[in-house]
């Protein structure tokens, strides 16, 4: 029975539980792959045919002077790409077409990560972050601010798993922190001496059993009350607007705003950069890692066939090369600094 490319697109978004907004970009891929004429099966698709595909679409792109022509076809060659790889995986076809490489294209977003200077002010300036209006909680805001910071670097968590941003979010519970060396998860065979993390996806609700590294362990450790109930949250000091708080602490770690190449205009730091930021130095660590750390879907064959996915991500949290300040915790005190020994501002 043959399979359409419509049908296979339609299928994979069920599949992957993708956002609206998702769907919406493989609905625009769809249109442009009627409007080019590919209605036949996907089982006959050829290199010829995708390349003179992606050729149409930045042509079509060229003549309705688009701004970034190579971007636009780009991001066909993306959707088109993960369908096929998609639907190789569910043997609807026997083997994927060899896909031409990427058009060159115009960066629009700029930076969109930190540096691991502006990680390290961003840790430090959190001793400084001032007491939130009806603040109960017996630890300083800041020292929960720190442990969300290293893992956001090296999970790339969402920010509705730290903090829970609205009643749908599940926040990271105390109950889903475990101190054992073996996974909770029984299919994970690695056994990690710092413990495991439990937490989901907020976009496609995903689970993952991910090791903890000496640096996150201590941070952890830092924040645990004396007898953590199971299911009290980890991470307190969110407050309504998370990323509101996140750029009064941008500000006071003296971090400029972002700069939009497109439109000059400067942008505020956000919290999901921190998971941009993740993918960033995952993959400078180990290469195709962060598809799998960010619990992406697979861009490609060659990433299928990377070993397994749990010892990759499992290497790679292990391996990762932490930024500096974040050893401050496990070299000195917490209360002062481990170089200069310097009193921090929210000591108690």
């Amino acid at each position: 029975m043959s399979t359409t490319f419509k049908s296979a697109a339609e299928s994979y978004a069920r599949a992957k539980g993708l956002s609206r907004g998702t769907r919406n970009e493989y609905a625009s891929t769809i249109r442009k792959w009627e409007r080019w004429g590919g209605a036949g099966p996907i089982e006959q698709l050829r290199r010829k045919d995708v390349r003179e595909f992606l050729d149409w679409v930045h042509e079509q792109a060229v003549s309705d002077e688009g701004t970034n022509p190579g971007r636009t076809a780009n991001k066909a060659r993306e959707h088109l790409r993960a369908v096929l790889s998609w639907a190789w995986e569910q043997e609807l076809i026997e083997a994927p077409p060899r896909f031409p490489g990427p058009r060159d294209q115009r960066d629009v977003a700029g930076r969109h990560y930190l540096t691991k200077a502006e990680i390290n002010a961003l840790y430090f300036a959190t001793h400084a972050m001032s007491r939130p209006r009806g603040w109960d909680a017996p630890l300083p805001i800041g020292r929960y601010w720190r442990s969300a910071l290293v893992l956001f670097f090296n999970y790339g968590v969402d920010t509705g798993t730290v903090w829970e941003s609205t009643p749908s979010h599940e926040p990271m519970l105390w109950r889903h922190v475990s101190w054992e060396r073996p996974s909770p998860d029984r299919e994970v065979k690695e056994r990690s001496p710092w413990g495991w993390l439990f937490y989901r996806r907020v976009k496609t609700g995903k689970a993952f059993h991910r090791p903890m590294n000496r640096v996150v362990h201590a941070h952890l450790r830092d924040i645990m009350p004396a007898d953590p109930r199971p299911d009290s949250r980890v991470f307190l000091g969110g407050g309504a607007r998370p990323n509101s708080r996140f750029q009064s602490l941008c500000s006071l770690a003296g971090i400029k705003p972002r700069l939009d190449i497109e439109t000059g205009r400067e942008e505020s730091w956000e919290l999901k950069d921190l998971r941009k930021t993740c993918a960033t130095y995952h993959d400078e660590n180990v290469p195709e890692s962060s598809v799998e750390i960010l619990g992406h879907s697979i861009g490609g064959i060659t990433y299928r066939h990377y070993a397994h996915r749990a010892p990759l991500a499992f290497r790679a949290i292990k391996s990762l090369p932490q930024p500096t300040a974040f050893h401050a915790l496990v070299k000195g005190s917490g209360s002062e600094c481990p170089c200069c020994r310097r009193r921090y501002a929210d000591a108690g």
